[in-house]
């Protein structure tokens, strides 16, 4: 998933000046200002039209977060749909590195649309609560997250299969890393809230600090493992 710049094997990637990657940072953050610009004032028109009072503070979160997800979803697909676009993002990002084989080319894109299908799948929730959906449209509703799911499910389980060791390394330790500390973290809220010591929380709230901190424990692992080029 690397690709070398320095080296003459690879003649068709330019090496980048440190004024060309200030210039692709102060780019990629204006675009990424927009973007997030318009998706705040589009959230924020939606959850003024529907209440705002009835609105909590972890549904307002998984919308922030289900929006990241999709954002970067969305770029890993438009990057690596081209796969000289891709050696050329990896160069800039990652200098000395070896350019990524098709089976790599190909996990990167599976990837993709895992973390964009995340995105809508953790926001619809919320959103389809607060449109006053009838019944029966809710239960339409709820099937199609369910089956979007199933689908990105079974998208996780191709792409463990067929990752090399140091991706399974990294999936395995986040995964547990998450599931101890949350089992730690919900035990101890759990016996201060039955003993009426704070507040107790409802089960949408859990499952967006679950989701946050496997994105936290996931990057922080990654970087750690060398899996941060990008």
């Amino acid at each position: 998933m690397k690709f070398s710049s320095m080296t003459g094997s690879h003649p068709n990637v330019t090496e980048f000046t440190r004024a060309q990657r200030w210039r692709r940072h102060a780019v990629e953050a204006l675009i990424g200002g927009i973007i997030g610009a318009g998706f705040g004032f589009s959230v924020a028109m939606f959850v003024d039209k529907t209440g705002f009072e009835r609105w909590t503070i972890a549904e307002l979160a998984s919308l922030g977060i289900g929006f990241m997800l999709l954002f970067m979803g969305g770029f890993v697909l438009v990057m690596s749909a081209s796969e000289q676009r891709w050696r050329r993002l990896v160069a800039f990002r990652q200098p000395g590195s070896e350019p990524p084989d098709r089976d790599s080319m190909l996990a990167i894109r599976r990837q993709g649309v895992i973390i964009a299908l995340s995105g809508p799948i953790l926001a619809a929730p919320p959103i389809l609560a607060h449109l006053g959906l009838g019944a029966d449209a809710r239960a339409i509703s709820a099937a199609a997250v369910l089956a979007a799911l199933a689908g990105q499910t079974w998208l996780n389980w191709r792409l463990y299969r067929t990752s090399d060791e140091l991706m399974r390394q990294v999936s395995l330790l986040a995964g547990a890393v998450c599931f101890w500390g949350a089992q730690l973290a919900l035990f101890i809220w759990a016996t201060l809230a039955k003993l009426g010591l704070v507040a107790d929380v409802d089960s949408w709230t859990l499952l967006t600090l679950v989701m946050a901190l496997y994105l936290v424990v996931s990057t922080w692992i990654g970087f750690r493992r060398g899996l941060g080029q990008l």
